[in-house]
């Protein structure tokens, strides 16, 4: 249908539920009266009572055009669209005759199939932002004494709102400005509709994998057998139309012939068919989208064209894109075990969550991850980035009790001031650890695409949101052992205990060097046995003088070092101070050295090691420099 556009089109917004659902929200048009009279016709009584105060079983000629033509100034109304349905209207009418002529009556009605997803704060939000914009002060509103809920969205909104009584009708009147407490839930409101959005793609109940090849050399089987292996908790469908079975799976010519509901779809196919795929995405009612494929916005204009398309007419069906151009989606919860990704091995379960927009990078980041011992609560490559963002995943690491660290590998940044307001707020909670690519290192058609940031703002938005910057994926999961394994220092003074006295020395010129307070190393020679190793480690952490602990280790010859990791394990178990090691120069969580939960799992108080005393110096400087 076509629609007029003679409204400020800043006023269109794709807006989430309370549920995660995608929601198109514009100014009504002339265009919408066979939508409004289609809205309308659907209400049950209760709702259309509730709205008009009586039955109104049809909508009048006179309404109609009262209801479907404003100005978008002294009447405005707004429309919530799902795909081609209306499924709410918000309005405000100015009243003429009431103080200063700076109020409007405002009301909204919901369908009642879309009910309690949260539309009545957003429609507000929305009617009062254009109210402002037009000039008006006060919003006023009629309802039904035993509309409760409606009262309920009014009262909760965060406005200060005065209440009179008539008869059983209650007037609620309230100043429009934006208060602290009306921004304050206004955020909370988004961040918990966008936590729920990735909750959905990062926990689906069921999986359909479109384009399941029985070819290994294609990406479609990959990303089946990765899902099969991983022993994803719900069903999982593949999706064929020239075979009956993939990997001994039943499956599908479509996504529409599964039987089911399908809330994650994974597309593997040729960028040239995704249209297809998307028209049966939207039929079946699938939640979100993930796209693998490539062929998008990294190839041109022609490429950019194609990936907006795929975003808008997603969005206006209430999906969620992931990508395109992504390397997929993992989260290694046992109650769920998804791992959506091309990576054929994930690494183990842990607390850190794992932002990526690098697709091609993804999969050796992964494998990085794994060999340093960093733990994954969840992980994301949103590739492309067309819909789901870092700011999406980082509403839903917020509210993520598996989650207590944050990485993120940033090639740009879509909406930098609504990052720097998120991280600032999980930052407090949460580390939340970035490497952000350089200019020279994003390939160009994404540079010309998103534009990019001098590095001097970059390392300025960091700072004020709290977020520690690295330079490479070798750092991020360096701060990354030190965060997520033990406790975060209280100051920059560092004492150096160890068996070596070359390595002692680096250790200290290392810390030095980073700007922390070190005194010389505590020597105690190679032939210390376990106990005096810990001792010393102990007696440094005791010391008032001390913020953390660097123990450098040299295992002597001929000599079992099963003892010393045992002593040095259990003498910092339980430390409010940071320790971390150069044990046997490996790198991230020796065995040796972790410590473990039910499952198996390395937890804090485990000890991480660094191949050499420079980059545990440099973890403990980040740390406490956060």
């Amino acid at each position: 249908m076509a629609v007029a556009r003679d409204y400020p089109r800043h006023w269109v917004a794709d807006v989430l539920a309370s549920d995660g659902g995608v929601v198109h929200l514009r100014p009504i048009v002339p265009e919408d009266a066979e939508l409004i009279v289609d809205f309308h016709g659907k209400l049950s009584e209760r709702t259309r009572y509730l709205r008009y105060f009586g039955p109104y079983p049809t909508i009048s000629q006179k309404d109609l055009f009262k209801f479907t033509v404003v100005d978008h100034r002294t009447r405005v109304a707004f429309v919530a669209m799902l795909g081609d349905e209306i499924i709410a209207v918000g309005r405000y009418e100015g009243l003429t005759g009431e103080g200063d002529g700076l109020s409007a009556e405002v009301a909204f009605t919901v369908s009642d199939a879309h009910q309690g997803r949260g539309l009545g704060p957003v429609l507000l939000e929305h009617l009062a932002g254009a109210a402002a914009e037009n000039g008006l002060h006060t919003f006023v509103a009629e309802v039904l004494a035993e509309n409760r809920h409606m009262i309920s969205v009014f009262r909760e909104a965060g406005y200060q709102v005065s209440r009179s009584f008539e008869g059983g009708v209650v007037r609620l009147e309230f100043a429009i400005d934006p208060t602290e407490a009306l921004v304050s839930v206004r955020n909370a409101r988004e961040r918990a509709a966008e936590a729920r959005s990735v909750r959905n793609i990062l926990g689906p109940g069921s999986v359909a994998v479109i384009g399941a090849s029985t070819d290994s050399r294609k990406v479609g089987n990959a990303v089946l057998v990765n899902m099969l292996r991983s022993g994803f908790t719900g069903p999982v469908y593949p999706v064929n139309a020239e075979h009956r079975s993939v990997h001994g799976v039943r499956a599908y010519p479509t996504v529409r012939d599964i039987p089911d509901e399908v809330e994650l779809a994974i597309a593997a196919v040729p960028a040239e068919s995704i249209d297809a795929v998307l028209d049966d995405c939207l039929a079946k009612g699938v939640k979100a989208l993930l796209v693998v494929s490539s062929g998008f916005g990294e190839t041109g204009p022609e490429g950019r064209d194609s990936e907006r398309r795929l975003a808008h007419a997603a969005r206006a069906h209430g999906m969620r894109l992931i990508g395109p151009n992504a390397l997929g989606v993992a989260n290694n919860d046992p109650a769920i075990r998804l791992n959506a990704t091309l990576a054929p091995v994930l690494p183990a379960a842990g607390n850190v969550g794992f932002f990526c927009q690098s697709g091609a990078l993804g999969i050796a980041i992964l494998d990085e991850a794994a060999k340093t011992g960093v733990g994954l609560s969840s992980f994301v490559s949103a590739g492309n980035r067309a819909d789901l963002s870092g700011n999406d995943l980082l509403q839903y690491w917020d509210t993520d009790p598996a989650t207590e660290v944050v990485l993120l590998y940033l090639e740009s940044f879509g909406n930098p001031r609504k990052f720097s307001r998120i991280a600032r707020r999980v930052a407090r909670g949460k580390p939340i650890v970035a490497v952000k690519s350089g200019r020279h290192a994003v390939p160009p058609a994404l540079a010309a695409r998103t534009g990019e940031m001098d590095d001097t703002i970059v390392r300025y938005l960091f700072e004020q949101a709290g977020v520690v910057q690295v330079e490479s994926i070798a750092q991020l999961f360096d701060s990354a052992l030190l965060f997520g394994y033990q406790p975060l220092p209280a100051g920059p003074r560092v004492a150096v205990v160890g068996n070596s006295t070359a390595l002692g020395v680096l250790a200290v010129d290392a810390a030095r060097g980073e700007g922390l307070h070190a005194a010389d190393s505590v020597d105690l020679g190679a032939q210390a046995t376990p106990d005096e190793f810990a001792a010393a480690v102990a007696k440094a952490l005791a010391a008032t003088d001390v913020d953390a602990v660097i123990a450098v280790f040299v295992p002597p010859v001929a000599v079992d070092v099963q003892p010393y990791a045992q002593a040095l394990r259990d003498t910092v178990a339980g430390t409010e101070k940071p320790v971390v090691t150069t044990f046997l120069a490996t790198e991230g969580i020796p065995d040796v050295l972790a410590v473990r939960d039910s499952d198996g799992k390395p937890v804090r108080g485990s000890v991480p090691s660094y191949p050499g005393p420079e980059r545990a110096a440099k973890a403990l400087a980040r740390a406490w420099r956060s």
